[in-house]
């Protein structure tokens, strides 16, 4: 009798585990380290891009790179949790649960018991192009090929990048290429420009990095939701599931939570061992606290995001520039231009251009609003790795579609999929309205602000050096 009685609480204990790492519909939306395939859910049936009547004329667009490698100071981080896995082994064997119910089940344990850090991930390749990240710019490449043969052609001189001369950048160039030209790609001498202050101008804007990069008040919203309940109970679950009889760090769940959406990153069909430690909820809290960091240090939080981000703006206007009203293209005027950066420049200039703009700002004690869980801004789909912005300007035969008004539109596209913008037609935009929305915004755009706070402590400098002087000299004369 007595052995009937363990086995069924064996079974009950058995039936109380929760195992996270093979949920039928896991939650994959992991802010700016969610895999491209989760953010654009497949390429849309519809074919945005072919609009009758219309022939696409210039093709620019702005890219992020693919999944990448930790940098150095992660990597040093992230391996420390190989003593803490050990730990979460040791709670299971023993028994450490305060909450049966809440425990992870014996194959998630053993999933995390089988990790091992990759040696692979070393200084070496730090932030360097991960495989994954390469083929799946490889493939990016070739979509946009497939879709637009007119423009871009095997010809390089049809071409024009600009990324920074970086290894990360300099890969993500070359995976592209091979995407685009395939075995020529090496051959080819493609213009190219390499300038950093272009591609990520906010890096060298003194006045930005003061007034939001490096200031504290730019994490207000985030450190106020880190301080509320349902956070504070998502690190008190996390820990009371692994194991512990107190509440674990929040930098060590920020490693898991790390290391869980590199995994999935890197090789989006493997099942990561740090995920099993989160629920959906958890994850959807994890991301909104990094909507909470981007809206701000990148978004709608700061008015500086938009004066930086008008630059790409700019750029593209400017290239659309050499197309509207000309009868003929000079042959060695590139038809693409193509600039490869970061998720910071990609989310700054989707905020110069007024995209995702919610109704009110984001905050850290609305995280339960109808507002918040409906929000627009969120990074997970805006800058995932491979994270891209399209534009297309097309010129249209007179009275080829009854639904175009003007000679020339212009197709926004985001991750492949049509950008809404108010006014436009499932991302196509009449020329006329597209200048009037960034008209004032190109010109009025340029970085003199950036150096003016470098300026104004000079000259504060020098009058406090003058001023000082004439009081010893006065001081002197007395």
């Amino acid at each position: 009798m007595i052995w009937l009685y363990l086995l069924l609480a064996l079974a009950v204990a058995k039936g109380q585990e929760t195992c996270l790492s093979v949920e039928d519909d896991p939650y994959l939306l992991f802010g700016t380290k969610t895999a491209y395939i989760f953010a654009n859910l497949g390429v849309p049936s519809t074919r945005a891009h072919d609009v009758p009547g219309c022939q696409p004329i210039a093709f620019w667009l702005l890219s992020r790179h693919g999944s990448n490698n930790p940098e150095a100071n992660d990597i040093v981080e992230l391996q420390k949790l190989g003593d803490f896995r050990n730990n979460i082994v040791t709670n299971y064997k023993n028994g450490n649960f305060r909450n049966t119910n809440q425990r992870i089940c014996t194959s998630d344990l053993n999933l995390l018991e089988q990790w091992q850090w990759n040696p692979r991930l070393n200084v070496t390749f730090a932030g360097d192009l991960t495989a994954d990240g390469y083929m799946t710019t490889q493939q990016l490449a070739q979509a946009w090929r497939q879709r637009f043969p007119g423009l871009l052609t095997s010809s390089r001189h049809h071409y024009l990048f600009k990324y920074v001369n970086d290894q990360l950048s300099s890969n993500t160039f070359k995976a592209f290429t091979e995407g685009l030209f395939g075995d020529q790609a090496e051959s080819f001498d493609i213009p190219k420009e390499n300038d950093e202050k272009i591609v990520r101008p906010f890096k060298f804007c003194p006045a930005w990095t003061k007034d939001v990069g490096d200031n504290n008040d730019t994490l207000s919203q985030l450190h106020i939701f880190e301080s509320k309940r349902e956070y504070q109970e998502m690190i008190s679950n996390i820990s009371l599931r692994l194991g512990f009889n107190y509440d674990v760090q929040k930098e060590i769940i920020l490693r898991m939570y790390q290391l869980c959406r590199y995994n999935k990153a890197w090789d989006v069909v493997k099942i990561s061992p740090w995920c099993s430690a989160f629920t959906r909820e958890d994850l959807k809290r994890l991301e909104y606290a990094e909507d909470l960091e981007t809206y701000y240090k990148y978004g709608y939080g700061s008015a500086l995001n938009k004066d930086v981000g008008c630059t790409h703006v700019k750029d593209m206007m400017n290239f659309f520039e050499n197309y509207v009203g000309k009868d003929e293209i000079p042959q060695q005027q590139p038809r693409a231009m193509i600039q490869f950066t970061e998720a910071a420049m990609l989310l700054m200039t989707l905020t110069a251009m007024g995209a995702h703009q919610d109704t009110a700002p984001l905050t850290g004690d609305n995280y339960h609003s109808a507002n918040v869980q409906s929000r627009k801004w969120t990074a997970s789909k805006m800058a995932p790795f491979n994270g891209n912005l399209a534009a297309v300007l097309y010129k249209c035969t007179q009275n080829g579609n009854f639904q175009v008004n003007e000679e020339y539109q212009v197709l926004f596209l985001e991750n492949e999929h049509p950008l809404s913008l108010p006014g436009c037609r499932v991302g196509l935009c009449d020329w006329s309205l597209v200048k009037n929305r960034f008209g004032e915004l190109v010109k009025n755009c340029n970085l003199d602000f950036c150096n003016s706070a470098t300026k104004i402590s000079s000259v504060n400098v020098i009058l406090f050096t003058f001023v000082a002087f004439f009081v010893r000299y006065a001081v002197i004369r007395i």
